[in-house]
């Protein structure tokens, strides 16, 4: 699916947040997250988008050099500011959709998968107790975005979550594909 565009919001009465997608074909995915599969999400996302982004920051500026840990975290500032500048958070999310495969009650998910792409995509595969599932492949820009637009919901949210510390690269390989449920 290539996405056109993408919301994801914090809902107080359901007390989740709401992604929503709309395709380039039109159609339209909705997806409740709780704040238990939020909560687990969100260590792993903002990991693999940070590892994505500073390795495409070495790989444009100095490919063959070793980073002292100091410099990962300038980095992934770096990294971060970049994709944000290709991010358009101003464009109002179009309600209306002409197809709406899942339904027109949005998808509760029980379980998320990451995996870290070669070509610096991220996939996210969100299933249902149903085994109805969403798929998206996710550039480094969206990728970012939806990490910025999650860091933003669960803060509105106001779950008492710590958010800021994102993991480093030794919990977890930047390949290994994760399973969350």
């Amino acid at each position: 699916m290539q996405i056109r565009q993408l919301a994801l919001h914090y809902r107080p009465d359901a007390d989740r947040l709401l992604l929503r997608v709309n395709a380039a074909d039109g159609e339209q995915f909705s997806v409740w997250l709780t704040r238990r599969l939020s909560a687990r999400l969100w260590p792993h996302l903002s990991g693999m988008v940070t590892r994505i982004g500073v390795a495409q920051e070495v790989a444009q500026t100095a490919p063959n050099a070793t980073l002292m840990p100091e410099a990962q975290a300038m980095l992934a500032d770096s990294a971060r500011e970049r994709a944000l500048r290709g991010a358009d958070f101003k464009t109002p999310f179009e309600e209306q959709a002409s197809v709406l495969p899942l339904g027109p009650e949005p998808l509760l998910a029980t379980e998320v998968q990451l995996t870290p792409l070669a070509n610096g995509h991220l996939r996210l595969v969100i299933v249902d107790a149903n085994q109805r599932h969403v798929q998206l492949q996710l550039t480094e820009v969206l990728a970012t975005a939806v990490r910025e637009l999650m860091h933003k919901a669960m803060n509105q949210a106001d779950w008492g979550l710590v958010l800021d510390g994102a993991p480093t690269g030794e919990a977890e390989a930047p390949t290994a594909p994760r399973l969350l449920n």
